[in-house]
This record gives C-alpha cells, sequence and structure tokens, in this order.
C-alpha cells in the first residue's frame, strides 16, 4: 500500500510507546515536611528531581460546563506498606496533590514547559497494606468560607494599585 503521508509520520504511528502526556506527581503532606514523588512508569529524572516508579491512575479529573469539578480518585500502589504510617497517623488528611503533566518530549529533553493542578487529600477511601491506597482529592477551592473574588484589582488594569 502506498501513502503520501512523510515517513516521519509512519515511523511515529508504528512506535511501541506513545509520544503524549506525561503525569508526574507529588503528595506533600501536611504535618511533616515529607514529600513522595512518583509517576505510572519507570523511575526518572526532571528538574532535579526524581519521580519513583509506581503504579499509579487517577479517574474523575473533570469540569463541567458550568465550571462544578469531580473529586478525582488517584489510585496509588503501597509497596512495603510506605503509605501506612501517613494514613494511621492521618497526615494524609489535608495533604496536597500536585500533578505536572508534560510532553514524554520535555521530560527526556528536561525542558521546564509543564501544565499543573493542585488537590487536597478529602480522604482516604481505601488502604491495603502493600496493595494500594485510594485517595479522595478535592479542589483547592472547595471549603467551608472560601471565596473567589469576582474581579482583581492589579496591574495593568489599575496602574495605579501596587503588590
Amino acid at each position: 500500500m502506498t501513502t503520501s503521508a512523510p515517513q516521519q509520520h509512519l515511523v511515529e504511528a508504528q512506535k511501541l510507546t506513545a509520544d503524549a502526556l506525561v503525569d508526574l506527581y507529588e503528595l506533600s503532606l501536611k504535618h511533616e515536611p515529607v514529600v513522595f514523588r512518583f509517576r505510572d512508569g519507570p523511575t526518572v529524572q526532571w528538574q532535579g528531581k526524581v519521580y519513583e516508579g509506581m503504579a499509579c491512575t487517577m479517574s474523575g479529573d473533570m469540569r463541567s460546563s458550568e465550571g462544578e469539578e469531580a473529586r478525582p480518585v488517584l489510585r496509588v500502589m503501597n509497596p512495603f506498606g510506605i503509605f501506612n504510617q501517613a494514613a494511621l497517623n492521618s497526615d494524609l488528611d489535608l495533604a496536597i496533590v500536585t500533578r505536572k503533566r508534560l510532553l514524554r518530549r520535555h521530560l527526556e529533553e528536561n525542558v521546564n514547559i509543564f501544565e499543573q493542578r493542585k488537590w487536597y487529600v478529602g480522604r482516604v477511601r481505601e488502604l491495603i497494606s502493600g496493595q494500594v491506597i485510594s485517595l479522595e482529592l478535592r479542589s483547592m477551592t472547595e471549603g467551608a468560607n472560601f471565596q473567589i473574588p469576582v474581579r482583581m484589582f492589579i496591574p495593568p488594569d489599575f496602574p495605579f494599585v501596587t503588590l
């Protein structure tokens, strides 16, 4: 079969590894100076930080047309029960989960271009020692008495305001 597609496109289409988006996760405990860095796939180093390879997946990350956000669930492998002590001490409550989404090419070339989203841990849904932990995440703006300003009065629209 002949095609008029460029040869580079044909080579890319037959690769076994996708040249798509890579998610890097950081889990920062609220009351302890501990940060877990991990990703789904092999261990990598990016921007001077090592992201351990662990099986993980996030489901339910979506927004409605009215701006309402669902509560995604982050499921992470729990080898040797590394999250057990933090979960039992309630250190995972209100912990900050940061997802950095970047292109595989930017990861390999160590380019600092990414999209970042943050959530806090609402609750631990499931903890199976040595197997898996499931965290229900909530938006950083979700909570009692949290208000988003209608308009921000900052430069350049308001040049007389200083920060």
